[in-house]
């Protein structure tokens, strides 16, 4: 099982590797509050990565799982979404997916296994998914808009020519 945050199932679809993830993994799990930002709001907006997120769901690909008894000091802390989903997966025990900073430090303090987007990327690399140079340009879009700094946008990079 795995668990996505906003961000990284935002970027994922906008890159049309969703489906990959849906076949490493089976089926995505996400949080009522991932859910209304990215499905809800997004179709509200108009996004059209959303209506295919909502296709996923509608399909049993990806499935949303209420958070019954909410922390509410990660809630003061954290994007209803990150902490939803770090709650998901300290409750479930399965990887997350997550890209903001003080959410993959609570995954950590926590101990719960957890992803960026960037190591999707560089999974699907070696999993033969993806190629080298489709992984290459996106880390370079991730670092452009700032989702990576030079100096891991390059120990990335250095990953992912194992596997060129």
């Amino acid at each position: 099982m795995i668990i996505l945050d906003a961000s990284p199932l935002i970027h994922l679809t906008k890159i049309g590797k969703l489906e990959y993830i849906i076949g490493l993994f089976d089926f995505i799990i996400i949080s009522n509050a991932v859910y209304k930002e990215v499905i809800e709001e997004g179709i509200k907006a108009g996004y059209t990565d959303a209506t295919l997120i909502l296709n996923y769901f509608k399909n049993n690909k990806i499935k949303e799982i209420k958070i019954e008894n909410p922390d509410p000091l990660l809630e003061e802390y954290l994007h209803p979404g990150e902490s939803e989903s770090i709650q998901l997966a300290d409750h479930l025990k399965c990887i997350l997916v997550i890209d903001e900073k003080k959410g993959r430090l609570i995954a950590e303090q926590r101990k719960i296994e957890f992803l960026t987007t960037a190591d999707v990327l560089l999974l699907l690399l070696k999993e033969g998914l993806i190629n080298f140079d489709f992984f290459k340009k996106n880390l370079a879009k991730y670092s452009a808009d700032g989702w990576l700094g030079a100096e891991i946008y390059q120990k990335y990079l250095e990953e992912g020519k194992k596997y060129e």
